[in-house]
């Protein structure tokens, strides 16, 4: 099992994250072109989330790589499992989402299954996944693991410490880093702020068209 040094945190304003957080991720999906997670990774316990990815490859049914990650979750991060195509034996399941919840985890992206999902959402922790299985991972003590390091789930290249969106409408990725994420979070505000005006007026019998500023047909 490969385990990579994880990434520093980027220096982010908590008042930020929580107007991040306030938004729905579609409505930052208005102004993005990439990052989105393949709608088959979908919410099987709904919830809004947000937090920092911790990554981990697990190309094979050991259970090892995901036991042994649960120790490094820090409070508000979002625990991210990429399967590598394995649709079939479940890698999260009750113990896994307990240990996870106790320590803080905003909650699970799995590209992959799951098991015990009623436990689970008895808990009330968000958990994306592309379905359920009765068949789960075991101690096989196996190379070919990978803590910490660059994973694809849902077709998009994540990294350790990226930020993790999402609700029951998706995932979205995105890049801690990235300089204008104060006005991407404005811009989503505003769109939001303009529909309440726009729920009223469409109720009224304005056309949908109109309100979007095309032009009259002839």
């Amino acid at each position: 099992m490969i385990r990579h040094p994880r990434r520093p945190a980027a220096a982010l304003d908590p008042a930020l994250l929580d107007r991040l957080k306030a938004v729905q991720p579609a409505s930052l999906g208005h102004h993005l072109s990439e990052g989105f997670l393949s709608p088959q990774v979908r919410a099987l316990v709904p919830g809004r989330m947000l937090g920092r990815a911790v990554t981990v490859r697990q190309p094979f049914p050991d259970a090892e790589p995901v036991h042994r990650v649960l120790d490094a979750i820090r409070p508000g991060d979002v625990l991210v499992i990429d399967r590598c195509g394995d649709n079939r034996i479940a890698c999260v399941g009750e113990m896994v989402a307990l240990a996870a919840r106790t320590a803080g985890a905003a909650g699970i992206v799995v590209d992959g299954v799951v098991t015990d999902i009623a436990e689970i959402a008895a808990m009330g922790l968000p958990l994306f996944a592309r379905g359920t299985s009765v068949v789960t991972t075991r101690p096989l003590r196996v190379p070919g693991a990978e803590l910490f390091g660059s994973i694809c789930p849902g077709g998009v290249i994540l990294r350790d410490g990226d930020l993790i969106f999402g609700d029951e409408n998706g995932v979205l990725r995105l890049d801690p880093d990235r300089p204008d994420l104060a006005a991407l979070v404005a811009r989503a505000e505003a769109d939001e702020a303009r529909e309440v005006d726009w729920r009223r007026r469409l109720v009224a019998g304005e056309s949908l068209a109109t309100l979007n500023g095309y032009e009259p047909e002839n």
